[in-house]
């Protein structure tokens, strides 16, 4: 196995070895850096794990600058010369509940013991790093047959509850499938229906879970994970039942609304989610510019497929369109402030939405306020 890094990811490991071996402490590669490697994709993040305690390695490591500590799960984000890198320990978890954060019960285990915690076997292979002669070698170990089921494009859990302990590997591994054309092995199927019958969410961490649903509904395929989350229920991990979907609808309020990869995912998730919206009311046009303004533009999305309310159209419109006339030009013309400011402005702005090509400038503006609304 063989990896090709720059020059400061290079001196960085180096580093990390040379400190390794005077620790006496083996290191690895682990998860989606092998994988992706097999694969023959580009390693985009280098997070290394160690067989014994990551915060107290890296402390007596002054070249590195800890910017941040996961203490539950002996994590270490640290600054090596403007480049940031995950350093982890090796650890057992367990989960008291289903869905719900695990719980680190042992450090520094060896890695046959690591390997338990981690969900698919094409992402529990390991890469031991050494230093030898001041260059890096790299030995692939394999405890779990990840290689042959990358071979054969398959997403195996490695034990049976696997999906009970950590069901956001249901979506995970979905995101892995259309990433990487895999799919989930016979038996993963079967488990994961087994688990969408009766899932457990008393414990459950809804916020994690969420985040998994967002972050692969960021993918380019959105909309057909979306669609598979709908059709095999893996909603099911939150909720029952769902109100149903419109998928034709879904696409067309995300290119009506041109909402980016991040609204696109908020927005698909709030259809998961399925929370209840009221119809806004509003007395005129500019009061509900003025609300709708508030609203992030994902949300005004579900609010429109929600509630179907005409007047998003409407605001859509008016919110591409402004005004070149202000108050102070209202007063300038010779207009009392007041209540009336409002009636002239709503009703400019209906005329400007009706009729854009009436008013190309300010002038045209004034015209049409003065011969409306007549001074006395």
């Amino acid at each position: 196995m063989q990896f090709n890094f720059n020059k400061k990811t290079e001196n960085f490991l180096k580093l990390i070895l040379k400190n390794a071996l005077n620790q006496k402490i083996r290191v690895f590669f682990v998860g989606g850096a092998v994988r992706d490697n097999l694969l023959g994709f580009e390693i985009k993040d280098v997070d290394i794990i160690i067989l014994g305690n990551a915060l107290e390695f890296c402390s007596k490591i002054p070249e590195l600058k800890v910017k941040s500590v996961h203490q539950e799960f002996y994590t270490v984000k640290v600054d090596y010369e403007g480049e940031i890198f995950d350093i982890a320990s090796t650890r057992v978890e367990e989960y008291p509940y289903s869905g719900c954060l695990p719980v680190v019960t042992k450090i520094g285990v060896q890695i046959d013991k690591d390997v338990i915690r981690r969900d698919f076997t094409v992402n529990s292979m390991y890469c031991e790093l050494n230093l030898i002669e001041n260059k890096i070698t790299y030995k692939l170990i394999d405890l779990v047959n990840g290689v042959e089921d990358i071979k054969n494009k398959q997403l195996k859990v490695l034990h049976e509850k696997s999906y009970i302990d950590d069901p956001t590997r249901i979506i995970r591994g979905l995101g892995f499938k259309y990433r990487f054309d895999f799919d989930f092995s016979i038996k993963d199927k079967s488990l994961i229906e087994n688990y969408l019958k009766n899932p457990n969410r008393t414990n459950m961490s809804f916020s994690r879970v969420g985040e998994v649903f967002k972050k692969v509904f960021c993918l380019n395929c959105a909309i057909d994970l979306f669609s598979e989350v709908i059709e095999k229920k893996y909603y099911r991990i939150l909720s029952d039942n769902i109100s149903s979907v419109d998928l034709h609808r879904v696409k067309k309020i995300i290119s009506d609304f041109s909402l980016d990869k991040l609204q696109i995912a908020e927005f698909l998730f709030a259809i998961i989610e399925d929370k209840t919206v009221e119809t806004v009311k509003t007395d005129s046009l500019l009061q509900l510019l003025k609300i709708f303004s508030k609203y992030k533009r994902e949300n005004l999305a579900y609010y429109f497929y929600k509630t179907d309310d005409a007047n998003v159209l409407e605001y859509l419109k008016a919110s591409k369109i402004s005004l070149n006339i202000s108050g102070d030009d209202l007063i300038a013309l010779g207009y009392k402030k007041g209540k009336l400011f409002s009636e002239i402005l709503n009703a400019l702005l209906l005329q400007k939405l009706k009729y854009p090509l009436k008013f190309p400038d300010k002038e045209a503006e004034e015209a049409f306020i003065l011969s409306t609304f007549p001074l006395n």
